[in-house]
């Protein structure tokens, strides 16, 4: 009966719909963002914001869900403060990417270094300040027209409309400063007390409400910062700039230390918003960070580190439901598929759980709570290490990386969907990453629930293998790699094979992947929709 009316509903004639915004478009790469002209509403929900005989006055605006409330909302100024290299840039790109990715905002980079000038001509220094604060005006302010159009209703002026309050994830910009002696006396490096206060009053002239946090990074711990200088000399060497010594490191901390003025403990900036990290979320501390998405920062930032990430991804061995070609469900594996997990216990012992040099090192192990992940995992050693302080990959299951649900068309071939409900088909192809199986989840839904599991990914330090399902993969793997979250969707996932993914580190550097197939050779996926 439900699919009766489903399929009734979905034969009526529907507008064209614009397509998304291509997040890669925006002049400045340091930009990522989702708009589009209909609001929070998905490509599939679309024809619903339109007046009909039965609903004359609809809601254009969907109820919010996390994947998509930063198409309207408040703005967000975030700015990193602290001594030279200790992954504040790095640390900067991730926030970017976590809340552009999972919350939908609008983010954009602001190197402070950009906006100075080796020249001490006062003039030219405010020139440049008022540049940046121009700029920052010109990106916080770009959404309003896209915000009066998902309130059509509303008058253009209306400064004070309660529906442009109260709200989170919008626009986000992020300062910080690719050369920190050079910002040091420009009040946008934040580095002393007067500079963050002129930057708070500076924000406040806007028309708009703006949110500004300080995020201060602290590292006392001296292997860190061995680590840190380890990463930076490194990375000049590669750019051909030479290599940086420890003493070359410490004079210019101590230069730099001299001026600079950490977030004060004696109450004089207790009306300000920031978070001060000591190395890297050992210790936190946070001064009125109210709000969703400020508290989304704060665990975000509590949990990662410049630490290098390796991560492993795989797809269960083929499943019984695979050779059959249908969807979901929870079938166990096929005799490819377990032949399939033979061989990842075998590359898991060699390739993950040792270092280059053959030495046994601690190894992580992830899996969904489906049979057909957890039978794939049931090759893999688990030998006790640092005297039985540590069970080498001893799995952990979680019920977030569980396939996409497909709802009433679990455990049916695309055949048979696309005969009874050919109209779904096509919706779900048009629009893939907004379409909601009938009774059933979308990617949008799978954002969400993977969200959490990031944090925790983030703050691991050693080798991690993931046994998942395409679709979540297809979600993590896009994250990692610094994809476009709408072309998530699309991205191949193949059968029996492992895809090596490396990122992080305190310099900021480019993902990436490489892809090791097992076998056996199996039929290449024909569940398609």
């Amino acid at each position: 009966m439900v699919l009766k009316r489903v399929l009734a509903w979905m034969r009526r004639e529907r507008p064209t719909t614009p397509e998304p915004v291509n997040p890669n478009a925006d002049e400045s790469p340091d930009v990522i963002q989702y708009s589009d002209s209909y609001g929070n509403l998905v490509k599939s929900q679309r024809d619903l914001a339109n007046p009909s005989e039965q609903n004359p006055l609809p809601t254009d605006v969907a109820p919010p869900i996390a994947a998509l409330a930063g198409n309207i909302g408040e703005r967000h100024v975030l700015v990193f403060i602290g001594h030279p290299h200790v992954g504040k840039a790095a640390t900067a790109n991730r926030i970017l990417r976590y809340l552009s990715y999972f919350h939908g905002a609008t983010c954009r980079r602001f190197d402070v270094t950009k906006y100075t000038t080796h020249t001490k001509e006062r003039g030219e220094l405010e020139s440049l300040n008022k540049k940046l604060l121009t700029d920052l005006k010109e990106f916080l302010h770009g959404s309003e027209k896209d915000m009066m159009m998902n309130m059509k209703y509303s008058v253009e002026d209306e400064i004070d409309d309660p529906r442009k309050k109260h709200v989170d994830s919008g626009r986000v910009a992020i300062l910080h400063a690719s050369n920190c002696d050079q910002v040091l006396h420009n009040m946008w490096s934040g580095a002393s007390k007067e500079g963050r206060r002129a930057i708070f009053d500076a924000l406040q002239t806007m028309e708009i409400r703006v949110k500004c946090i300080f995020v201060e990074i602290i590292v006392t711990n001296s292997g860190m910062q061995a680590e840190n200088l380890r990463q930076i000399s490194e990375a000049t060497t590669l750019a051909g700039r030479g290599e940086i010594t420890l003493e070359q490191y410490t004079e210019q901390v101590r230069k730099y230390v001299r001026s600079y003025v950490s977030v004060q403990k004696d109450g004089s900036e207790d009306d300000l918003s920031y978070m001060k990290v000591f190395n890297y979320g050992e210790k936190v501390v946070t001064n009125k960070m109210r709000g969703y998405l400020p508290m989304r920062i704060v665990q975000f930032l509590s949990n990662i580190h410049t630490h290098k990430h390796t991560i492993y991804l795989t797809r269960h061995g083929q499943s019984d439901y695979n050779v059959l070609g249908k969807l979901g469900g929870n079938p166990g594996l096929s005799p490819a598929g377990q032949e399939y997990a033979k061989h990842l216990g075998a590359f898991a012992e060699a390739s993950i759980c040792r270092n280059e040099n053959g030495e046994e090192v601690p190894a992580r192990l992830w899996t969904s709570s489906l049979q057909r992940t957890i039978n794939s995992a049931k090759h893999i050693p688990h030998p006790v290490l640092d005297n039985g302080q540590w069970e080498q990959m001893s799995n952990r299951v979680y019920r977030n990386l569980d396939e996409i649900f497909a709802g009433e068309y679990e455990g049916m071939t695309v055949e048979e969907i696309q005969q009874i409900a050919g109209d779904e088909a096509a919706m779900r192809k048009t629009d893939k990453i907004g379409y909601r199986y009938p009774r059933g989840e979308s990617y949008f839904d799978l954002i969400a629930r993977i969200d959490p599991l990031m944090h925790e990914l983030e703050s691991y330090k050693e080798p991690i293998l993931i046994i998942a399902h395409q679709a979540v993969l297809r979600v993590i793997y896009s994250y990692l790699m610094d994809l476009p979250r709408e072309l998530a969707p699309r991205e191949s996932i193949p059968l029996h094979t492992v895809i090596k993914v490396t990122y992080g580190g305190g310099v900021h550097s480019s993902p990436s992947a490489t892809h090791t197939y097992l076998g056996p050779n199996v039929a290449a996926d024909n569940v398609v929709f």
